[in-house]
């Protein structure tokens, strides 16, 4: 038993250090992800090996001691999203107004063909606007039948897995599909105008995750990411950024992402909200995401009954201008910030045969 504890204090330390290696590769970014499944696994560890452990023992003890730094360390990281923590969009009470939109963000899954469930689930939340994921031909063709609803849309349908079609009630402008970094990911660009008269900038975001079998590095994925963080500091109109982004909230690029743009997370002091694996609830993190500007407050965040993807869809009501309670900004941008982003942008466009501006 103890022998089977040991390797489990291996396993537990090293996978707390390894994210902290400088590598856009695949396998080490893959541990940016399970911090609260790793955290379990630590407490587990060290309450049961303090009963094998040889406190006479200088390698024991040793096990011990890192063992709690790496659980602190693992806590650290998750518990902005517990809510216990302070939230840095706070509520209002406000909802159906004329500063208010409700937003649905969902990865449909291209090979998923349950259109009723996905159909059921969308009328329910019956959002403002919505954007979805991997959609191909076939998704096309069956969302038509929202279109009396929704008549304002941008649809980049595609094969292969990174098509994506935006519906609106609002009207659109400036709408623009743009591969920023891959030629083969299009993303969403453009205004929506809210009932009041106000218009809002908004970035629908699918950027390829780093894995084995689609990109041995994050590199596209933290290259789209800073940019459109860049692009955001620049924006004079209020913000919002959704989509499923591959990344988890409390990642080094996802925090580095909200320290360029100043976007608020509406989970922070809220919950996980992991949209990801539906079918694996053990390994599920937040892949889906919600940023907005600092002058919206959050009348609701919901993640929605199960449409046939892999992912849970989100659904959140956001109200410009609402009460006077001030939100929490995140950090500010550090100069070592702005430099990785420059170089990480530099890189990764330079990958895809680009050349940075």
């Amino acid at each position: 038993m103890k022998i089977l504890l040991i390797c489990l204090a291996i396993f537990c330390i090293l996978s707390t250090m390894i994210p902290f290696l400088v590598s856009k590769k695949w396998w080490i970014r893959a541990f940016d992800f399970p911090h609260l499944q790793i955290s379990v696994l630590n407490t587990f560890t060290l309450f049961s090996f303090l009963f094998f452990a040889n406190f006479n023992n200088v390698p024991d003890i040793c096990i011990l001691v890192l063992l709690f730094f790496a659980l602190v360390y693992q806590l650290v990281i998750i518990y902005p999203y517990t809510p216990i923590a302070r939230k840095q969009i706070t509520n209002t009470s406000i909802k159906n107004s004329l500063a208010s939109i409700r937003v649905f963000s969902a990865n449909v899954l291209q090979d998923n063909r349950d259109f009723d469930q996905f159909l059921r689930v969308f009328k329910k939340a019956n959002p403002d606007i919505a954007i979805l994921l991997e959609t191909n031909s076939w998704w096309q063709k069956k969302l038509s039948v929202l279109k009396e609803d929704y008549p304002h849309t941008v649809e980049h349908p595609l094969e292969n897995y990174y098509g994506i079609i935006l519906l609106s009630k609002f009207k659109l402008d400036h709408m623009e599909v743009k591969f920023l970094v891959d030629d083969e990911i299009p993303s969403i660009h453009g205004k929506v105008q809210l009932r009041n008269g106000m218009w809002v900038t908004i970035y629908c975001l699918h950027p390829m995750p780093p894995s084995p079998t689609e990109n041995e590095k994050s590199l596209n994925r933290d290259a789209e990411l800073l940019i459109v963080a860049k692009e955001i500091k620049k924006e004079d109109y209020p913000v919002i950024v959704l989509g499923d982004l591959n990344d988890v909230a409390w990642s080094h690029t996802t925090r580095m992402f909200q320290r360029i743009s100043q976007l608020l997370d509406p989970r922070i002091g809220r919950g996980f909200y992991n949209t990801f694996h539906v079918n694996y609830p053990i390994f599920r993190w937040p892949l889906d995401h919600l940023f907005v500007s600092d002058d919206f407050k959050l009348a609701e965040l919901r993640r929605l009954e199960n449409i046939g993807s892999d992912h849970f869809p989100m659904f959140a009501e956001l109200c410009h201008g609402c009460d006077t309670q001030e939100n929490t900004n995140p950090d500010i941008a550090t100069k070592e910030d702005k430099t990785e982003a420059k170089e990480t942008i530099k890189e990764g466009l330079e990958e895809n045969g680009k050349s940075p501006d």
